[in-house]
């Protein structure tokens, strides 16, 4: 009777190496091989040996490789010596196989995040939900996937659901969570999820974090002012105040083109805290220019600009309105109204490309001497340009193109221009001292033969300019400014070449 009943203990403990085996795919004449590998890989694989594991688990596949458990573990140790698209390739095997192994979706959605391939994250996330694997862990990477993805308030929502469904993430998911309301600019709550990172567990590496991230936090919230004002004020000497023909006119001498003025502006900024995806810039800004004899040329302008936006994945759109209002010595001058939409695309990090098209309502409001002379117009615009930062975002690199055309009442006023813009901002000093280089080439061509001179008139400008900038104290910066314009014209009169030195301080309330 005993001798029976070791038979049968013997043949029961077959059957069960026999049932392991066919789970893992392996024919009789493989068991013990492949049984050698595969227990021999993962135990290399624990003792992070992963060079070792990855060679066994290879001879493993060999002898059989239509398993859901050696892909798996190929997939997990890939993905530990930094081979990503190998540890893709194995994880997902390893779900595609019957049974699949469930716990690969957390492993492969990390590799996904990982490689930036967030939108199959998503829906391996997708997958993952439905069949109820890990709900808390599957929560958290949808979190960090969302997140990375710059949708800030569903990751908010996965984060806490994460927390819900596995107290395990808490702390975690609770840093994760600040990260996302300080994108939002909701810095009250970041700094209250920072909180419950750092009571949680003092000692940890994410309380750490945490703690660094609180002084970020509150840097945040106190730089974004919503409301900012600015005043200022300048010194100028222009040597040619009045464009001075660089040819004289015949029977008639013009003097006291040189001379120098005050400039006096004001400018208040709002913008509202409304989160990472809505955005609102406001300015109004007043300049006046008072000169020290030629008083007929006093400007005084006043503006107001509302820039609405919406921001993208990668990209903006914004929609600027622009009102402008100038009086010339004590008379009104001219006003104009503007909207320009405008799309801006960051297609590479630093670099940024931005497209507007737009229409101006432009009314001069002096005394016109005849009709051909009305500059009221209704001005077409377009433009392409690009920027790239530097320096930590402290310089940039700006070219721009303008289309313009003019539709002017007057018959000698209606042009097209083409401008050419480039600027240069280089930090020559890190936070206190800051360089501007810029340049300007304008042509523009009229429409009809001038009633007066009885040509087309045909300008071609061209402006340079130099500014340094120099941050003295915490709100208060000096800046020094030289630009230079040479305009040459088929119609003498309007050639002038002009030079102008400013020297001024504006603070910042």
């Amino acid at each position: 009777m005993v001798r029976i009943k070791v038979i049968g203990v013997v043949i029961k403990r077959a059957v069960s190496i026999c049932v392991l085996f066919l789970f893992l795919g392996l024919s009789p004449s493989a068991l013990h091989g492949a049984a050698d590998y595969i227990s021999e890989g993962i135990e290399q694989f624990k003792s992070e040996n992963y060079e070792e594991a990855l060679e066994l688990l290879k001879k493993a596949q060999q002898e059989q490789p239509a398993t859901s458990v050696i892909s798996y573990y190929l997939g997990i140790t890939f993905k530990k010596i930094g081979d990503l698209k190998s540890a893709e390739k194995y994880l997902k095997e390893s779900l595609h196989y019957v049974p699949p192994m469930k716990e690969a979706y957390v492993e492969l959605i990390g590799t996904l995040y990982v490689s930036n391939k967030l939108e199959e994250a998503l829906q391996w996330i997708q997958k993952a939900e439905n069949d109820d694997v890990l709900p808390g862990q599957i929560a958290f990477l949808k979190g960090l996937v969302l997140l990375k993805d710059d949708d800030n308030s569903e990751a908010i929502t996965s984060f806490k659901k994460a927390k819900e469904l596995d107290p395990t993430v808490a702390q975690t998911a609770d840093f994760q969570l600040a990260i996302a309301y300080g994108r939002e600019r909701r810095f009250d709550e970041a700094s209250s999820y920072l909180d419950n990172v750092v009571a949680a567990d003092p000692k940890s590496d994410t309380a750490t974090f945490a703690k660094e991230y609180q002084k970020e936090i509150a840097k945040g919230k106190k730089m974004f002012k919503p409301w900012q004002v600015t005043i200022g004020m300048s010194y100028r000497y222009d040597d040619n105040v009045l464009d001075k023909p660089v040819d004289d006119i015949p029977g008639l001498i013009i003097t006291g083109e040189k001379d120098s003025a005050i400039l006096n502006m004001l400018r208040v900024d709002y913008r509202p805290n409304l989160g990472s995806k809505w955005f609102l810039n406001a300015q109004y800004s007043f300049l006046s220019t008072v000169y020290f004899k030629n008083e007929t040329h006093n400007l005084y302008v006043n503006s107001l600009t509302l820039n609405p936006g919406y921001n993208l994945k990668g990209s903006a759109v914004s929609f600027p309105i622009s009102f402008t209002h100038a009086v010339l010595r004590d008379t009104p001058y001219m006003y104009s109204l503007s909207i320009k939409p405008t799309y801006s695309w960051v297609f590479k990090p630093n670099n940024i490309v931005q497209m507007y098209m737009g229409v101006e309502k432009l009314k001069m409001m002096g005394q016109i001497f005849a009709p051909e002379e009305n500059r009221d117009a209704d001005r077409y615009l377009t433009g392409l340009g690009y920027v790239y930062a530097f320096s930590k975002g402290l310089g940039m690199l700006n070219i721009k193109y303008d289309y313009s055309f003019d539709d002017t009442v007057g018959s000698n006023w209606v042009n097209e221009g083409h401008k050419f813009n480039v600027g240069l901002v280089v930090p020559v000093k890190e936070k206190t001292l800051t360089g501007i280089l810029t340049g300007e080439a304008f042509f523009q061509r009229y429409s009809n033969v001038n009633d007066v001179f009885y040509v087309k008139r045909r300008d071609d400008s061209y402006t340079g300019g130099a500014s340094l900038i120099w941050q003295v104290m915490k709100n208060v910066t000096v800046n020094f400014n030289y630009t230079h314009s040479d305009v040459k014209s088929n119609v003498f009169i309007y050639e002038y070449i002009r030079n102008m030195y400013t020297a001024g301080i504006e603070y910042k309330l």
